[in-house]
């Protein structure tokens, strides 16, 4: 509109430049006329301009302020759930940690017992190997006196048969040792399953 404006004037004052004195006046008044209303107009362009302006910019600054405000509100529910989350492993780990301590004084426990235990079974082996050899020394020996025995009370004579089987007879039954109290000992068993030498002499006799 302004371009217009100044446009219109100066094609008026260059047709009225070419008349009467006053003509030429009247022309110069016009294009003075013309400049101060395109002065004017373009001052309230531009202030319409800045107004436009401001208003889109202000419109601008607050769609930003919104959307910093919900991205605010955004950040803030994360960083609470980020806290929440951390204070959640925090206790967990002093939870861990404290579980670890007790498992630790488990272990140092039973590495002690198993020492205990080790310790034990070593000497129960050194106790048992040596019951094992005094077991095989008892056995050699019982044997050696089986044999020595064996040499001393010889068996009788088939001759001396009758007389053994006469002995065998007269020798007290299991009932009759055992029922009048007066429970028979190894020795009493031994002296009559092996007769003592004089026996064998007078029978040999």
């Amino acid at each position: 509109m302004t371009v217009g404006v100044l446009v219109a004037g100066a094609v008026i004052a260059a047709a009225l430049a070419i008349g009467g004195i006053w003509v030429v006046r009247g022309g110069v008044a016009l294009a003075i006329a013309t400049a101060v209303t395109s002065v004017v107009l373009a001052w309230r362009e531009a202030t319409v301009d800045r107004r436009e302006t401001a208003r889109r910019d202000l419109e601008t600054a607050r769609a930003q302020g919104l959307e910093l405000t919900r991205e605010r509100r955004s950040n803030i529910s994360v960083v609470n759930s980020l806290e929440a989350r951390n204070n959640a492993i925090a206790s967990r780990v002093d939870d861990l940690t404290t579980e670890i301590r007790t498992l630790r004084a488990e272990i140092a426990s039973l590495r002690k017992v198993k020492g205990e235990l080790v310790q034990d079974i070593a000497e129960r082996d050194v106790e048992l190997l040596t019951l094992r050899n005094e077991l095989v020394k008892a056995q050699q020996e019982l044997r050696k006196l089986v044999g020595d025995e064996a040499e001393v009370f010889a068996m009788p004579r088939r001759g001396a048969f009758k007389e053994a089987t006469a002995d065998w007879a007269a020798l007290p039954t299991a009932e009759e040792l055992w029922s009048d109290g007066d429970h028979p000992t190894v020795v009493d068993m031994k002296a009559l399953v092996y007769p003592t030498p004089e026996q064998e002499q007078r029978k040999h006799a």
